[in-house]
């Protein structure tokens, strides 16, 4: 088993001796783009390998460099959870490169030398996070994917906001992951090892003894993994960073890069927490934290008439649904594991699930841009009759992340909204979640609605001399809207899977959800059997209608005819009478006045105290521009180019660390 972590290293060094040799082409923009492709090609290749060697057990661990003074050593292991995520990883970052290479024609003034060896640099960062083992190389590979990706949010050196977003994503996920370093540091003051065993055993012995301390660290952990996988309030960088990122990078970024935020929550409270009744209590955080972002992340989204912002706001609602059912999952743990299987297995599911259409979203929303150079939906319309193929990808993509059967959307949600129902029964708190999470499924169908309405459906000018985007770009997005109806149908090809992840971060058996036939559907199971689910029931019986539909509409013979749009008395251009997305679902607008205001605001009218308390801006970003632009000012000046002070520099820094270091230790 050790040859799949053989495989992991080889995909590593494939993907940083690949940002090299890309460099190298980069006044070529095309040729560097196939370039990058090329690597990315073998280095999921290698990675594809690996998670099929460890899918179902756990593969043999392999040091590569061990710093026996910091009780630290670079030890690389995959387990199924591991496997799954690099998956992800792999499947997202392949298909966002090849749609790359063409689309990064729309920033012609902008160097790609810039964007294909940085991707490659936070593909790597990324495997690495998932096959560490030790904390103090998991926050080097850590560091290493906030950077890159911080480099590719801001590509547009010129643009003001793509500088504006990426300084607050900077700064909330470099604080986040300060918060991660300190809870290590804890640790290791205690057990003198960074290890992830060290780290369980640290912890659990910590529940007992220190109990407040052992929560802090907890927390402190929590906030870094929430953080990254933009659950609200921490996730507040996200509808920033999304619309201005390159739309190849907003798919990795979403499908992939947040997904290691929820990979480090499933650790931290299903492997690094041993089950007790303490774990009850984290178990309702994330339920409740989960969601309230995705309630509030689903409703601002509704309001929404940029298309990448309003699919960055329901990441943050779809990361709510992923950590509700981890919450329900950890409530559950210690003392209804069925239970808390489903709910897991939906979380888990969920992250897969979401990987898919919602980097089918951010591709397809890109090739908009790519092809008309806008994101306001009020200016879009009409554009099936040009783009087919981004429109077919786009409703699939569309009706999944809204959970509409056979879809693969709706099997995750399925089971965690039975999660959240079945533990009710014996929690109330449980049910009222779930009941929320139901609505809020209407409430991402109509979001979706709106955004098919306002870009494809309609008449538009066939004198605008738009069409569909190239094959490079066109492919991804059907291999991605082709895995939201592949999953749909067929969720046992990754429940299984999922099954051994539970298993083996939690060491226990999974007895909640019955996957083991294909053909015949999901069954739940609480003591006996209590819900049961058949895609292909239902793809059936969608088949029969369709047919039955196409029948009728054929036996009345009507005819189809195409006339100017005839209003009040003249004929009009259909660009004129088209119905904005800013006008969807006015009387919604209406009702809820007092929260959301009138106008193109797109935050919550909350009560002033609390408008304070999320103006990030003014009592947070703002403050801290001004204090690093001062003391960079202020050692500017100590640049008087004399060599004996660079060294006297050099001398005290060396002292200053040396005496934390000692401090630290001591």
């Amino acid at each position: 088993m050790v040859n799949a972590v053989h495989h992991v290293e080889v995909s590593i060094v494939i993907l940083i001796v690949g940002s090299l040799v890309s460099l190298l082409f980069a006044r070529r923009r095309k040729l560097c783009g196939w370039v990058s492709f090329a690597f990315v090609c073998a280095s999921s290749v290698y990675t594809g390998l690996a998670v099929a060697g460890a899918c179902t057990v756990a593969s043999g661990e392999h040091s590569i460099l061990s710093l026996p003074q910091l009780g630290s050593s670079l030890t690389l292991r995959i387990d199924p959870l591991s496997a799954i995520f690099l998956a992800i990883v792999a499947v997202i970052a392949l298909l966002s490169t090849l749609y790359s290479v063409r689309y990064m024609e729309h920033y012609a003034h902008d160097k790609v030398a810039k964007f294909f060896p940085i991707l490659l640099l936070c593909v790597a960062s990324m495997t690495g996070v998932l096959v560490c083992t030790d904390f103090l190389f998991f926050l080097i590979f850590w560091e290493s994917m906030t950077l890159t990706s911080y480099f590719l949010v801001t590509f547009e050196s010129e643009n003001a906001a793509s500088q504006r977003a990426g300084l607050k994503y900077f700064i909330i996920t470099h604080g986040a992951t300060l918060c991660m370093a300190a809870a290590a540091l804890l640790l290791w003051r205690t057990s003198g090892s960074f290890s992830f065993d060290a780290i369980r055993q640290t912890l659990s012995a910590m529940l007992t003894a220190r109990p407040f301390l052992a929560n802090a660290i907890i927390f402190l952990f929590f906030l870094g993994f929430a953080t990254k996988a933009g659950l609200l309030p921490m996730g507040d960088w996200l509808p920033d960073a999304h619309p201005v990122a390159p739309s190849g990078m907003s798919a990795t970024l979403s499908g992939a890069l947040v997904k290691l935020g929820i990979y480090g929550l499933i650790r931290l409270f299903c492997s690094f927490l041993v089950v007790s009744p303490s774990l009850k209590i984290w178990g309702i955080i994330l339920a409740l934290a989960g969601t309230g972002s995705l309630f509030v992340g689903t409703l601002t989204a509704l309001r929404q008439t940029d298309t990448k912002r309003l699919m960055a706001f329901h990441t943050i609602g779809q990361i709510g649904y992923i950590c509700l059912g981890l919450g329900v999952g950890v409530y559950c743990l210690d003392m209804y594991p069925a239970l808390a299987t489903i709910a897991l297995a939906g979380a888990i599911l969920h992250a897969v699930n979401h990987a898919c259409f919602k980097s089918c979203l951010f591709l397809g929303a890109g090739s908009v841009l790519y092809r008309t150079g806008e994101r306001d939906m009020d200016k879009l319309g009409g554009l099936a009759a040009f783009m087919p193929y981004t429109t077919g990808t786009t409703t699939i993509a569309s009706l999944s992340i809204a959970g509409v059967p056979p879809l693969n959307g709706f099997t995750s949600k399925w089971l965690i909204v039975a999660g959240c129902l079945l533990t009710g029964m014996r929690f109330p708190l449980f049910l009222v979640l779930g009941l929320i999470a139901l609505f809020i499924s209407l409430a991402t169908l109509a979001s979706f609605l709106k955004v098919l309405g306002s870009v494809f459906l309609g008449r538009a000018d066939e004198n605008l001399g738009i069409k569909e985007v190239p094959i490079s770009m066109i492919v991804p997005q059907v291999v991605l809207a082709a895995l939201c109806v592949l999953l749909g149908i067929f969720p046992q090809l990754v429940l299984r899977f999922v099954g051994h992840a539970i298993e083996g971060v939690t060491a226990m058996p999974v007895a909640g959800v019955n996957a083991s036939r294909m053909w015949g559907g999901l069954f739940l199971i609480d003591g006996s059997p209590v819900a049961f689910w058949s895609p292909l029931a239902i793809l059936t019986v969608l088949a029969v209608l369709a047919l039955l539909s196409y029948a009728i509409q054929r036996a009345g013979g009507a005819r189809t005819r195409s006339v100017p749009v005839w209003y009040c008395g003249e004929e009009h251009a259909a660009a004129t009478v088209r119905y904005p997305a800013s006008s969807f679902y006015l009387p919604f607008k209406h009702a809820f006045q007092g929260i959301y205001p009138s106008g193109k605001v797109h935050v919550p009218k909350f009560p002033a105290p609390l408008r304070r308390a999320l103006d990030f801006d003014q009592w947070l970003y703002r403050p801290t521009v001004k204090v690093i632009d001062t003391a960079a000012d202020r050692i500017s000046r100590t640049h008087v180019g004399i060599l004996q002070i660079y060294l006297l520099w050099i001398v005290i820094g060396a002292i200053v660390v040396t005496g934390i270091l000692l401090w630290v230790r001591g």
